[in-house]
Order: C-alpha cells, then sequence, then structure tokens
C-alpha cells in the first residue's frame, strides 16, 4: 500500500528532503505521486506568428554571435541575436540569468519560452533549453513548490517516484464503471498528470481523476445518508387528505409548478419515520415563504408546533405578518418573539408556547434562549440558514422531539455546489417566479449621466413610489478618494430630492437606530433611503421600484442580485441603476451579466466562473470540499454522474459483499470526510 510507504524510499530523498516535502504536505509516496501540477507551461515551438500580443512564446533560434552581459548595480541583463525559424531575428533579453552567458554562443542551437514584443522585436526570456527531455516533451508540469524545493526539483523526485512505484498504483473504479463512462485506468492518469504528451492526454487524465475525486466524496454522503441519518429517527407525521387542498384554496394566487413540487416533497418528508433535513433554495421572490407556510401548516394538522427563524428582527416581522394573514384564518395561532418583545409580552408568550397553545412562533435569536420551550415541537425552520452557526440551529431543533428541519436560502447557488455542500441534505430549488412579478428594467450608467439616474428616480417619487441608494463605503476612505460614502450621498441627494424625506442606514448604527429606520422606509414616512448593503437581505416594501447603486464596480455579481431583489417586489414596474466607470475586464463583465439578466442562478454560474468556489462562497463559509483535481467551476457535469453512480452503489448489496469492492470500501473508511474540507 503507498499510503504506508514513507517517501524516504524514493532514490534520493533523504532527511533533508523529507523535511522540505513534509512541509508541502508529502508524507507516503502516495501523496507524493498524487501531489500534482498546478499548471503547465506550452513549450512546444512554433512560429512566432503563430503567437498573440502579450502571449508566452516558445521558439526555436540560433543564436548569431557572443553574448553580452550588462550590469545596472546588482542586476544583469544578458543579451544576444537570435535567429527564429533560420529567418528572423530578435533581441533576445535574459534578466539576472548572466550565468547562462558561457553557453549562448555563436551558432548554439537552443528552444526558449518569453514574452515576445513585436514592436521592439525583442524576447523576454524567463526560459530556456539547450536540448534534453523538456524541449522534446513540449508540456512541462509546473508544480506549487516551496523556496528549499522548487518545482523542478519535485518534477525530478516524482519522476523517479512512478518509475519504482507507477505500477502499485491501485485501482479504485470497477471495469464496468470505466467502460461505461470510457474512463482512463488510475495509473494512466496519474502518470499522464505528471507526464503529458498532450493536451488531450491532461484533458483524459482529469477527466479520470476528477471523477473519482468526487464519487469517493459522494459515496462518503450517500455512506452517511444510508447508514448514519437513517439512525436519527425522526417522526412519521400523519397529514390528513384534505390539509393540502384547504392550504391551497387559502392563497389568493395559484402556486407555481415548482412550489407545488416543492409542498408534495415535503409532505412525503414529513410522512417518513427519518428527519427531514431539506434545503429549500430559490431567487429571490420565488416563493419560498408560501412552501415554508405549507409545512408548518401541515405540521399543525398533525398537533405539532412549528419554529421560524429569521435573521433579523424587521425579516421576522414581516413573516408574521404574512403568516398571520394566510395561516390565522386556517385556525393557527401565529406568535412574533424577538429581543425587542417586551417582558410582560414575552412571559405570557412562554407560557402560551409551553402549554402548546401557540401554533407557530416566528422570531430570531431569541429563540434559542433557554427559557423558550416547547410542548411538542414538529418542524424547524431556519430563514436565511447560513447566517446562522451549526450551533446555533442545533440548539433549536433540541427543543422538540426529532423535529424535522427546512432550510431556506434565498442565495442561489448551483447545482453543482449545491451537491458538494449540502450533499447530505435533500435539495429543493424554486427556479419558477410567481405570476403577476414585474421584470426589473437593470441599466448600466457612467458616473457622468448621475443627473438621468436622479431624473427617473424622481419621477418614480412622484409618482409616489420608493427609492433606495445604495453606497459600497459608510464614510470617505483616504484610500478610494474617488468613491462616494453613503453618509456624502445622503447630504448630497437631500438637495437632489427637496421634498421628499431622505434618511441613512449603515451597518455602524445601533440595531435599534437601524431597526426605526428600516421600519419608517416600510411604513413610506422615508421616501429615499441611502444605505451600505446592509439592506441586502431582511427588507420587503413592496413600493419601492428604484434600485440605484453608486460605484457598482465595487460590489460582487452575487450582491448586485441580492441588492436588485429589494425593489420589483409590488405590481409596479421597476429599475436597477448601475452607476460605475469600470474599466476592468473583470468589472465590466459583472455588470454586463447584471443588464444581460434576472435568472439568479444564470448569475450563480457566471459568479462561480469568474470568482471560483471559494470566493464565491466566502471565506467564512466552513464546508467546502477542498479537491486536487476536480473543479466545481468547471466539472460540474462529472459532479452530478459521480453522484448519480454513487447513490446506485451504496443502494447495491453487492457493494457491502463482493471482493471487486474491497479496495474501494477500504479507502472509503481510510479517507475521512473531513478531509476534503477547510477548518
Amino acid at each position: 500500500m503507498l499510503r504506508s510507504i514513507p517517501v524516504t524510499h524514493v532514490p534520493g530523498v533523504g532527511q533533508a528532503k523529507q523535511r522540505c516535502l513534509a512541509e508541502l504536505g508529502i508524507e507516503t509516496v502516495h501523496d507524493l505521486l498524487h501531489y500534482f501540477p498546478r499548471r503547465y507551461e506550452d513549450r512546444r515551438p512554433r512560429p512566432l506568428e503563430a503567437f498573440g500580443p502579450s502571449e508566452r512564446v516558445t521558439v526555436r533560434a540560433v543564436v548569431e554571435g557572443d553574448a553580452q552581459v550588462r550590469w545596472h548595480g546588482k542586476k544583469s541583463v544578458c543579451l544576444a541575436t537570435l535567429r527564429v525559424d533560420y529567418r528572423q531575428r530578435v533581441r533576445g533579453m535574459w534578466f539576472n540569468q548572466h550565468y547562462l552567458k558561457p553557453k549562448l554562443t555563436d551558432g548554439r542551437i537552443v528552444t526558449v519560452t518569453g514574452r515576445y514584443d513585436p514592436d521592439r522585436q525583442t524576447l523576454v526570456i524567463s526560459h530556456t533549453d539547450f536540448g534534453g527531455r523538456q524541449a522534446e516533451d513540449g508540456l512541462v508540469p509546473v508544480y506549487a513548490g516551496s523556496k528549499a524545493l522548487g518545482s523542478s526539483q519535485l518534477q525530478g523526485i516524482i519522476r523517479k517516484a512512478l518509475e519504482r512505484y507507477a505500477d502499485q498504483l491501485e485501482e479504485l473504479l470497477s471495469h464496468d464503471l470505466m467502460r461505461k463512462y470510457r474512463l482512463w485506468t488510475h495509473r494512466q492518469a496519474v502518470c499522464k498528470m505528471h507526464e503529458p504528451t498532450s493536451t488531450e492526454d491532461l484533458r483524459q487524465a482529469h477527466r479520470r481523476l476528477a471523477f473519482e475525486e468526487f464519487f469517493l466524496f459522494q459515496l462518503q454522503l450517500q455512506w452517511f445518508r444510508a447508514t448514519v441519518q437513517p439512525t436519527q429517527q425522526g417522526v412519521a407525521r400523519r397529514v390528513p387528505d384534505d390539509a393540502w387542498d384547504t392550504f391551497r384554496a387559502s392563497l389568493p394566487y395559484p402556486l407555481t409548478g415548482a412550489q407545488e413540487r416543492a409542498c408534495l416533497e415535503i409532505a412525503n418528508d414529513l410522512g417518513s419515520p427519518t428527519a427531514m433535513h431539506r434545503l429549500l433554495q430559490g431567487d429571490v421572490g420565488s416563493g419560498k415563504t408560501w412552501v415554508a407556510f405549507w409545512a408548518a401548516y401541515a405540521v399543525y394538522r398533525n398537533g405539532e408546533q412549528s419554529a421560524f427563524m429569521a435573521p433579523t428582527e424587521i425579516l421576522a416581522e414581516q413573516h408574521m405578518a404574512a403568516a398571520s394573514q394566510r395561516l390565522t384564518p386556517l385556525g393557527m395561532t401565529v406568535r412574533l418573539l424577538t429581543g425587542s418583545t417586551p417582558e410582560a409580552e414575552r412571559r405570557r408568550l412562554l407560557q402560551e408556547i409551553a402549554d402548546g397553545s401557540v401554533h407557530l412562533v416566528i422570531g430570531t435569536h431569541a429563540l434559542l434562549t433557554e427559557d423558550v420551550e416547547f410542548a411538542n415541537l414538529g418542524l424547524v425552520i431556519t430563514d436565511e440558514q447560513h447566517r446562522f452557526g451549526v450551533s446555533q440551529r442545533a440548539i433549536l431543533r433540541q427543543k422538540g422531539r426529532a423535529p424535522d428541519v427546512l432550510y431556506l436560502s434565498a442565495t442561489p447557488i448551483p447545482r453543482t455546489l449545491a451537491l458538494a455542500v449540502y450533499g447530505d441534505l435533500d435539495v429543493t430549488t424554486l427556479n419558477e417566479l410567481p405570476a403577476g412579478r414585474q421584470p426589473i428594467r437593470t441599466v448600466w450608467l457612467r458616473m457622468s449621466e448621475e443627473a438621468a439616474a436622479i431624473r427617473l428616480a424622481r419621477r418614480e417619487l412622484a409618482a409616489g413610489r420608493q427609492v433606495y441608494v445604495v453606497a459600497p463605503l459608510v464614510e470617505e476612505s483616504e484610500h478610494m478618494a474617488d468613491v462616494r460614502s453613503a453618509t456624502e450621498l445622503e447630504s448630497h441627494l437631500q438637495a437632489q430630492f427637496a421634498g421628499y424625506a431622505v434618511a441613512l442606514l449603515h451597518g455602524r448604527m445601533p440595531s435599534r437606530e437601524k431597526d426605526a429606520v428600516m421600519r419608517a422606509f416600510a411604513a413610506g414616512d422615508v421616501r429615499v433611503l441611502v444605505s451600505t448593503t446592509v439592506i441586502e437581505v431582511g427588507i420587503d416594501v413592496p413600493n419601492a421600484s428604484v434600485m440605484l447603486i453608486y460605484h457598482a464596480e465595487r460590489f460582487g455579481l452575487a450582491q448586485l442580485h441580492q441588492l436588485r431583489g429589494r425593489v420589483g417586489r409590488g405590481p409596479h414596474a421597476s429599475h436597477c441603476l448601475l452607476l460605475s466607470d469600470a474599466s476592468s475586464e473583470y468589472a465590466v463583465e459583472r455588470l454586463q451579466t447584471m443588464v444581460a439578466t434576472q435568472d439568479g442562478f444564470e448569475i450563480a454560474e457566471k459568479d462561480l466562473a469568474l470568482r471560483g468556489p471559494g470566493e464565491f462562497l466566502g471565506v467564512r463559509q466552513s464546508g467546502l470540499p477542498e479537491f486536487s483535481v476536480g473543479d466545481l467551476a468547471k466539472d460540474f457535469r462529472i459532479m452530478e454522474v459521480a453522484r448519480d453512480e454513487a447513490a446506485a452503489l451504496i443502494k447495491n448489496p453487492d457493494f457491502w459483499l463482493l471482493p471487486a469492492y474491497q479496495s474501494l470500501r477500504r479507502t472509503l473508511r481510510e479517507v475521512p470526510k473531513s478531509s476534503y474540507y477547510r477548518d
């Protein structure tokens, strides 16, 4: 087993190199062979005209005359004339590589890699081959090394390890699976990752190893669901046959197809003896709240209580208003519990929750305190679940006897990440918007066009609507002198919107002051709200029809989409105005995406492609798997296939019995699930 062979068994690796390898996380021969290059340099020679501007070029050339070295203080530049393809002369420049001068002699044939400037006919060279294997192979692996152990040294050590141990690389996948998807063997893939001879080699090697990584990861999740979760016994809740028709008939608008599917999935979960762990995700305005209300009503019809936890008081109050309107006529008693609940009312409410006369309690973190006791808690709903810690969500679950759990998220996450991050949850996606939702017109304007944005906002105000204005900073910053802050904009817009109440909101304000401003805006007493991204989630004002975002290039795609989702929530046509002088390719692409689509999942896919999964989910997001080969942004189809195959295999009784699966079962036990996750 290569996992148990120390790396010192590789020829040329003594104690000093062993310490250097250990710093890179390489302890065994298995670690070494699976330490793959971070990128590849294409050093296959091509004619100069085949390369575009600013591309790294690799060409074969003949040195004409002897090289010269010039010194500028402690820095040097080695200069030589090179004839490329026996016809074109260029000036070769090697910075701080004066030691190459003796080799760069007249008539010497070299293969060089560097940046070519066609206007000056110069080639700044970073790598020089004087013959040998690298020059022949063309695709050169580049490893993430250290100061003590560079990429080329790692390449040499890995080559020796391959020569001695490649035949001992263990095959984990069955022949049937490899034949079904035309996958290379594990040995072929590992060898070609380190020593590719073509880009097709790399594609096939990556495809095989990405599938294997995802397959093992999904097997662990499916194994957990098959062997651990069933022991987390729930309660098979009996929902009366007429409950669904009664709930549907009470709604002012018909449910979308996606909402109906979600409601029926939840009904099936409630009837199962296994505890429900379901994530309900959907774009802003997709109708998650109605689905959550159905779950609460179904549990009520079974004679149990529900708890609905929201991250902010104002969001809890809005859920309370909606629940009272929808569920009270159906016989449910709905109450609100927050940090602002007066003490006398709180004591009375705690007694009603404890004796079971409250059927649905909606609240904030106040629900987590020890004195909140339920008579028979059957369902826990957590809104914007990523805003609560794992321990906080667990506290609420522990207040009931095996309650079912429903998580809500208005932050669209691409399916590939949902499979990875929430692999041990059932994921339901609402991908339809209810009838009557007005489209939001999104426009990108330059900062010089601010007056046009102000005119549009004033027209909406004159029609009785309300306006959000968002800035990236609370106050002016000397480091970003050209960026207008929320504080500065409030003063500026008081004059621009004379005659209309303008208020400022930002995260540094005391909680009570923030809540007061948000309530005033929700009530229509404030007509223009100047804010930072504190309003990104947690405020629902159907009368707001304009979202004006200053310096929009300073916000991420997900933030911009969430901000845009604050408007378009009522019957009026709405506008999202992006003010920005963006010039970088990345910023321009973000803004163009916002203008082109309102589909949150399409935006999420684009955001994932632009930023990668780590930045997409945020550095504080725990539970993000870290793969050495598979790319969650690009290999989503492989992840989906791997999950389906893993689920089928775990259900197959032969998996637990047949010798053919022995290696796979052993690896599954040896590699803990936590190894895929960042701490």
